[in-house]
């Protein structure tokens, strides 16, 4: 049996998709092009924070996160920082 996740990482990951959120709804309503990309952004820390409550972080989802620091750019790059943290607390960096 897997150990359960770390609460400060599944945390963080909350407080990305959180952010993430936040920016989707300002990106919809001005109709901006990063709006698809903001959208895939917290799609997919919505199913690591899933996956996360489920299981300790395996390589998959630590993956998982370090692809999502590649999609912080343009106006998501403010959302970097939350990601990063969240690779900080499971122990790697977003390199």
């Amino acid at each position: 049996m897997n150990p359960p996740p770390r609460a400060d990482l599944v945390q963080a990951v909350a407080k990305a998709r959180d952010r993430a959120k936040e920016l989707l709804k300002v990106l919809e309503g001005q109709g901006h092009p990063e709006t698809a990309r903001s959208s895939a952004l917290y799609l997919a820390l919505v199913s690591v924070q899933k996956q996360l409550t489920k299981e300790a972080p395996h390589a998959h989802v630590i993956a998982e996160l370090k692809q999502l620091v590649s999609l912080c750019e343009g106006r998501l790059a403010a959302i970097r920082p939350e990601v990063e943290e969240a690779l900080r607390i499971a122990g790697v960096g977003a390199s």
